[in-house]
């Protein structure tokens, strides 16, 4: 449910509600902040506000969230099922990602770098006027995945990383998911903690390593005896 919830900080009530895409440049500003070495960063808050306007704009199921205080954007988070979410931003911006990465072109040094732009460059270098099949996401079947969560920096400690993450629950819930995913980097304990605590758990490859896949099942039973009662007692 949007609207206000428990949590005040220095800058006022926290309030969660959907985003829309007047929020995408607060919110590229806040992913260029908690992400200082991030690749898409890199490219310039232009860059981002444009990868997130396509996350929100495209062919996907979105789930997208921000939280405020004061008015301004704190915290967002981005989930759903996405399709072609790379390839896809990639085709709609070629051009002006090309521009940005011949002004920035120590990216392609990097390994994860040239991994994500150079698929770009062979994109626009294709003759071919047929569009490339896109192969679907390897993902669980009816799972919500939380592409991307962020806390402005300044407004760490106040739960709001909880209070987002406990909304796209709920959401994902309501919409009839069995369950939700999410990668984090194996390294980051804090994170990796912070996600136990809402109930996820590590998921294993089939080799049994651990690349940082995280799962929650969705209790969609609770969901259901909540509309229940909430039917029996509309007061």
């Amino acid at each position: 449910m949007e609207g206000q919830v428990q949590s005040e900080g220095t800058a006022g009530a926290v309030a969660v509600r959907t985003a829309t895409e007047q929020d995408l440049a607060a919110v590229a500003a806040l992913h260029v902040h908690a992400f200082p070495g991030s690749v898409l960063g890199e490219l310039g808050v232009e860059a981002v506000r444009r990868s997130y306007k396509w996350q929100l704009t495209g062919p996907h199921d979105l789930t997208a969230l921000v939280t405020t205080q004061d008015g301004t954007v704190t915290g967002f988070l981005f989930g759903g099922v996405f399709r072609g979410s790379t390839i896809g931003f990639v085709k709609a911006e070629r051009w002006f990602l090309v521009s940005r990465v011949a002004r920035h072109p120590g990216i392609l040094l990097r390994g994860v770098g040239w991994k994500r732009i150079g698929l770009g460059v062979r994109l626009l270098l294709r003759r071919s006027q047929t569009p490339v099949a896109e192969k679907p996401d390897a993902v669980p079947r009816r799972s919500f995945g939380v592409l991307a969560i962020a806390v402005d920096p300044t407004s760490q400690g106040q739960g709001l990383g909880a209070i987002l993450m406990t909304e796209a629950t709920a959401r994902a819930t309501a919409q009839g998911f069995l369950a939700m995913h999410l990668t984090v980097h194996p390294t980051n304990v804090s994170a990796v903690a912070f996600y136990r605590s809402l109930g996820w758990v590590e998921h294993n490859e089939p080799n049994g390593s651990w690349v940082g896949r995280m799962t929650l099942a969705l209790d969609l039973d609770a969901d259901a005896d909540a509309d229940s009662a909430a039917e029996q007692d509309p007061a």
